[in-house]
């Protein structure tokens, strides 16, 4: 079933009819001996319309008319009288402006409000002095505002609240409706109506349940319906992946492409590089919904872990990083600042390092020649021993050579 298309009208009789019921009744009132009755016109009154108390089988030639507020007829609460003879009228103490009192005896009541809701008398006075008294009753019912759905929670977790949602403020004489997802309501275990239906209960609360949830208010006067209502159900979030286009790629190079994939409806998805939040570059765009991230050209400033996350308004998941390496390139105006400072300090690296080959071959240069000059005193002096030891054996007698000798 179907919400209706629009409120019901407020059932104003229009004034015309009323001018014309009037007339009739005022020139032409047929003979009776009946009592004399009330009818209210229209007999569904709507709060800011106007009434009539039409009065029918009055006695002929009557001397008079008297109405009354409430069901006593008391002088304080007289509303108007009028006499028929003198076609005067005269107003009472709770006379409000507002009513009219015709010369049949029926009573306009303009305009009327609640607060008119409740007993009107009659005392209709004849010839004879002798009196005929009848009571109508009057309720007016309140045109009926578009109604509001209040909810306990707004906010509920899934599997674990139960939420509560009221269709408008109360008030009398008012049935109730609900449609979800512009449904009538299905047969659930976890959907309960109060006694007058103003009221539905969602146990257990799932994302199933996020709605939207339309009341209707329906009075015999008017009808409305609010506007959509929708549950925020606050749910487990899966964790997202991240994938790349490409994850090594050189400087001044691209697009990369890093794409967000999660598989969970109504979240949103936000990037973080290096664990913060993603600052955009000018170079960096983002889609429509967050989910892929462009990068053209790359910079060695995007070198980095990248994460996404998914998130509702009450949890939210993060992937793993994802990092992308950005080789350097080298360019001639790398090439220019390379021999401003980088150049000069090769070269003197350079120099050092010759120098300190230099250094060292003249170290094992000069050991060599030591070593050998050595060798070659170590020798000489060797030789001129044996010959020194050789000539002085051949100085001695032979004797003493012998001994030498031994």
């Amino acid at each position: 079933m179907e919400p209706p298309s629009g409120p019901a009208s407020r059932r104003h009789v229009p004034w015309s009819r009323l001018l014309l019921a009037v007339s009739l009744l005022t020139f032409w009132t047929p003979p009776t001996t009946a009592q004399p009755t009330i009818e209210t016109v229209p007999p569904l009154a709507a709060e800011g319309s106007d009434v009539l108390l039409l009065v029918r089988n009055v006695s002929e030639n009557p001397l008079g008319y008297g109405w009354y507020r409430g069901e006593r007829v008391e002088n304080t609460q007289l509303i108007a009288s009028y006499r028929v003879d003198t076609n005067a009228t005269t107003n009472g103490p709770v006379y409000s402006r507002r009513e009219t009192l015709y010369p049949n005896g029926t009573l306009l009541i303009r305009n009327v409000t609640q607060k008119d809701t409740g007993s009107y008398t009659l005392l209709v006075t004849k010839k004879d002095l002798q009196t005929e008294r009848q009571t109508g009753h009057l309720h007016i019912h309140p045109v009926l505002s578009t109604p509001v759905i209040i909810s306990n929670n707004s906010n509920p977790r899934e599997h674990e609240d139960t939420v509560v949602l009221t269709c408008g403020a109360e008030t009398q004489n008012t049935s109730y409706m609900w449609w979800i997802n512009n449904q009538s309501l299905p047969n659930s275990t976890r959907l309960e109506l109060s006694e007058d239906k103003r009221t539905l209960t969602v146990f257990n609360v799932t994302r199933n349940d996020t709605g939207p949830y339309v009341c209707e208010a329906r009075n015999p006067v008017s009808v409305s319906r609010s506007d959509p209502f929708t549950l925020n159900v606050v749910y487990p979030v899966a964790k997202p992946s991240l994938q790349a286009s490409n994850t090594t790629i050189t400087e001044h190079e691209g697009p990369v492409v890093l794409t967000c994939l999660t598989d969970e409806t109504g979240v949103s998805i936000r990037w973080f590089f290096k664990g913060q939040s993603l600052l955009l570059a000018q170079r960096m765009t983002l889609s429509s919904d967050n989910s892929t991230l462009t990068i053209d050209p790359v910079s060695r400033e995007d070198t980095g872990d990248y994460q996404c996350e998914a998130f509702n308004r009450g949890n939210s998941n993060r992937s793993n990083p994802l990092r992308l390496h950005v080789k350097y390139q080298l360019t001639p105006e790398s090439s220019s600042d390379l021999s401003v400072g980088a150049i000069v300090g090769i070269v003197i690296g350079a120099v050092a390092g010759v120098a300190l080959i230099a250094a060292l071959g003249y170290f094992v240069y000069t050991k060599t020649i030591s070593g050998a000059s050595d060798q070659r005193d170590l020798t000489e002096h060797k030789s001129s021993d044996h010959n020194h030891s050789q000539g002085y054996s051949d100085s001695l007698p032979a004797k003493d050579v012998t001994k030498q000798r031994k």
